[in-house]
């Protein structure tokens, strides 16, 4: 199976656009939201792990949300660190009395 980094290079090529790392942030943030875990704040960002869903995959990655005070660079996102995910489902069964 290819790592995300590859899945996203191989999007951007076939699709005509160069597989830099900006293109690749880009692709992913643009990517349909489908989870968000708890938001680790930091002073002039917040680190947010997120799961997207691109091309029937579903990818799991830290995204960064800035607090307008400084822009945070693409370096800052480790594509190595993302990573594919499966979509699961369990059912709660909640308790109560009336």
């Amino acid at each position: 199976m290819k790592t995300v980094k590859e899945l996203l290079e191989s999007i951007l090529t076939r699709e005509g656009h160069e597989p830099d790392i900006e293109s690749m942030v880009g692709m992913l943030e643009g990517s349909e939201r489908v989870w968000e875990g708890e938001r680790d704040h930091h002073r002039w960002y917040i680190r947010l792990p997120v799961v997207v869903k691109l091309e029937g995959c579903y990818i799991h990655y830290t995204d960064f949300i800035t607090t307008g005070d400084q822009e945070v660079d693409t370096d800052e996102y480790n594509l190595d660190e993302a990573y594919f995910v499966e979509r699961k489902e369990r059912e709660i069964v909640e308790v109560y009395y009336e």
